[in-house]
């Protein structure tokens, strides 16, 4: 393969990146400097789309550009708290298991909120998120909140 073949089939394989996930083309510092560490001896490039982030690698030889999916946790945090306001319980109770462990101040508002909840698994899933939570220790003793696993 020539030069200017290799430099043609990167300015493809880029337009065609562009075109695909023709979204912002911003990423979240965190995944970025990630990405940069791991990668940062190789040609890429990560490209934002409307379904999360998307990593081509590029070579000088004659190997095809590679890509690969990328999670994007912000819109896994996003998709969480919009499962948080649904109508179905079963769904409200999802949102607050993917909120489990997530050290966001928001994340105990949700819970707090979802503490009256007509539906008793999600009152549940709340206050197990809230006894869980990283700065929800002093809310739990204040509410009264009980670990049921630390009891047994």
């Amino acid at each position: 393969m020539t030069r200017w073949q290799a430099a043609l089939q990167c300015g493809a394989a880029l337009g065609l990146a562009l075109l695909l996930f023709s979204g912002p083309a911003r990423a979240d510092e965190d995944l970025r400097d990630r990405i940069h560490r791991e990668y940062k001896h190789q040609s890429y490039m990560l490209v934002e789309g409307p379904d999360g982030y998307r990593l081509y690698f590029f070579s000088a030889g004659d190997e095809p550009v590679r890509a690969i999916d990328v999670a994007n946790p912000a819109a896994s945090l996003a998709s969480a708290f919009e499962k948080t306001r649904s109508a179905d319980p079963r769904v409200r109770t999802r949102g607050l298991t993917e909120l489990a462990g997530v050290p966001d101040a928001e994340a105990l508002d949700v819970a707090l909120t979802l503490l009256t909840d007509p539906a008793e698994a999600v009152r549940s899933e709340a206050a197990q998120l809230i006894l869980d939570h990283p700065q929800g220790a002093s809310l739990a003793k204040t509410l009264g909140l009980v670990n049921e696993d630390e009891e047994d």
